[in-house]
């Protein structure tokens, strides 16, 4: 490799690695919806360079995960209803086909593979095991997408589920739905392996519909709150507004 192609490398390693850290910050919520990013204050505060934090935002602008504001620099993408509408119609649409296919077409095996996924959990008021559980739950819901044997359907499910996350964990932090989570995903998993997709189906629908509560339940909670950094969270549906 010759020393351009290394620092090339180099460069595009700290680039991905930055790219994660501070993807992970927003989807926790640590980077607040509406939270002002400074180049200068991100290099200082997670220790990469000023160019992998400059090449991370412009990648999360891509992915709709931050916002540039002509002349003032960037921000988290703010969390409107519209967006968490627009967010749960399409995981509605794209869900109970899924399942059902996967209750369809399915190896067994891959089925039962699910069932330790089907039985996590999470300690309330712990943050880390607010993440763990989050991963595993994203982990379960693609990976019965993928056993649907359409990889497309898998993917697109798969990229809706981690722009939701970070509703997810505002959802998820303010009151305890361990156990009636759980509960939810152990009859999927049984409804698959009966083979039911039409049960499947319905739970994954109820399931979706539970959790918008869940969210829009948290994001109520944080407006009312604003020293949780409620700025970035626009209960009011601007697209309905007429001029």
């Amino acid at each position: 490799m010759t020393a351009s192609a290394h620092g090339v490398g180099q460069r595009a390693t700290a680039t991905d690695s930055a790219h994660q850290h501070l993807k992970h910050l927003i989807l926790t919520s640590e980077l607040a919806p509406g939270e002002e990013l400074r180049e200068v204050a991100l290099s200082e505060s997670t220790g990469f360079g000023r160019s992998p934090v400059r090449e991370a935002l412009r990648r999360l602008v891509q992915e709709g995960f931050v916002e540039v504001r002509p002349r003032r620099g960037y921000r988290v993408a703010t969390v409107t209803l519209a967006s968490v509408r627009d967010l749960f119609e399409m995981r509605l649409l794209l869900e109970p086909a899924a399942v059902e296919l996967a209750a369809r077409r399915a190896p067994r095996e891959e089925l039962e593979a699910l069932h330790a996924l089907a039985h996590r959990t999470y300690v309330p008021g712990d943050t880390a095991s607010y993440e763990t559980f989050l991963q595993d739950n994203r982990e379960f819901h693609v990976r019965i997408a993928r056993a649907s044997g359409n990889e497309r359907l898998a993917r697109s499910l798969q990229i809706l589920l981690e722009e939701m996350q970070r509703l997810f964990f505002i959802g998820l932090g303010d009151r305890d739905s361990a156990s009636e989570m759980m509960h939810e995903h152990h009859d999927l998993h049984d409804a698959l392996l009966a083979r039911d997709g039409d049960r499947a189906r319905a739970i994954v629908i109820a399931q979706i519909e539970t959790t918008r509560g869940r969210v829009l339940e948290g994001l109520i909670t944080r407006s009312d709150h604003p020293s949780r950094a409620a700025a970035g969270v626009v209960l009011a549906d601007t697209r309905l507004r007429h001029p």
